[in-house]
Order: structure tokens, then sequence, then C-alpha cells
């Protein structure tokens, strides 16, 4: 039997929180969620989760340091940046670290779905379909 995909998503707002369990327990992946680096980096090494949608403005430590973290413990997490507050330079950092992709708030509903099915794709059949549709996760800044 295939274990269902796991995603972490780290985010400080209750509220986004709540949306994207919603969301994402009708997909079929068990989804963990926590308001805060540390104990995301505390999840990660547990759970080995298979994505990471990462808030990049949190109180104590933020996203890119989480990111930084996350890719130590193992380089095969795929993380997708979640952020209000989006900046080019902050973008080149987080995808010069090994992000997905980078995406700002408000995020559309079908286009985080879409985005989180590709990142969940086997590594070679997400970077073909990144490359045929020209999703942002490829291009360099």
């Amino acid at each position: 039997m295939k274990r269902k995909p796991i995603i972490l998503v780290v985010d400080d707002e209750k509220i986004v929180l709540e949306v994207f369990r919603k969301i994402l327990e009708k997909k079929e992946y068990t989804v963990l969620t926590v308001n805060n680096g540390k104990t995301a980096l505390e999840q990660v090494e547990e759970k080995r989760p298979n994505l990471v949608i990462l808030d990049l403005k949190m109180v104590g430590m933020n996203g890119i340091e989480v990111l930084r973290q996350i890719k130590r413990i193992d380089r095969n997490i795929e993380v997708i940046i979640i952020t209000g507050y989006g900046a080019m330079k902050t973008a080149r950092i987080a995808m010069r670290l090994g992000a997905y992709d980078y995406i700002t708030k408000p995020i559309d509903i079908n286009y985080i779905k879409a985005l989180i099915k590709s990142a969940l794709l086997p590594a070679s059949d997400s970077l073909l379909q990144r490359v045929r549709k020209g999703k942002r996760g490829i291009r360099r800044f």
C-alpha cells in the first residue's frame, strides 16, 4: 500500500493553516500544520514530509532560515515559499537555497493545488512538466 504524501504547512496565522488543511485533506494528503520554524524543523526531522509549504515572515525563525535548515536535513524535500511581502531579492535567495517555488498572497487556490501536485511528482516528471508549462520555479532570476 502506497503511503499518502505528507505535506507540512508552516504559517503563524491560524486561519492560513486551517484553510490549507481543508483544501489539502480532500486531496488525499496527510497534512501537518505548525505555527513556527522551530516546530517545523522538529516535524521535518520526525515525519520527513514530501512537501513543506512555508510562510516567509514568522516570529522567531524566518522562512529563509527554516528553508536552509530543511535542505540540510533532507535536500529532497520540496519547499514552496508563500509570503504576503513579495520581494525579488528574497525570491532569488529562496530559489538559490532550493525552494521549488515562491508565491505571494493572496493565493489562488487552483494555482496552489496545481503547484502542489507538480511538486509531488517524481523529480524527472516534475521538471519536464514545469519546462513544458513554463512554470516560475525553473526561471533564473
